[in-house]
């Protein structure tokens, strides 16, 4: 029998280049989260899961770059994002801390939309 998810896989495509706008401006919220400098981020979801879930994986470039915790969801009104675009997804997913980052680099392919997963790490 398969375990229960616990938690959702999202690939953000648009901080792609470390020299990238939208790549600074992750990694500088990334470690505002971790010094607790800020309390949450939002996710752009294309749906609320229908499983509840506790983290939330964030693939950058490749790879599974961060776990954070799932603290609830909201509305998706128009917000602007790391890249500075402006983004209305049907949902955001608030996220919190604690900033975890995978002990080995763990390759995974990007998609669209979220899938579900086991915990990873």
């Amino acid at each position: 029998m398969k375990e229960r998810p616990t938690g959702i896989i999202r690939t953000l495509t648009s901080l792609c280049g470390n020299a990238s706008v939208g790549a600074k401006r992750y990694r500088m919220s990334l470690r505002m989260l971790e010094r607790a400098d800020l309390q949450q981020i939002y996710i752009a979801l294309p749906a609320k899961p229908q499983t509840e879930v506790l983290y939330l994986y964030l693939v950058v470039e490749g790879k599974v770059d961060v776990r954070l915790n799932i603290a609830g969801y909201e509305p998706g009104d128009a917000r602007e994002c790391w890249d500075k675009t402006i983004r209305k997804p049907k949902v955001w997913a608030v996220c919190t801390g604690p900033v975890v980052r995978p002990a080995e680099p763990m390759p995974m392919r990007g998609f669209q939309g979220f899938r579900y997963t086991e915990r990873l790490f």
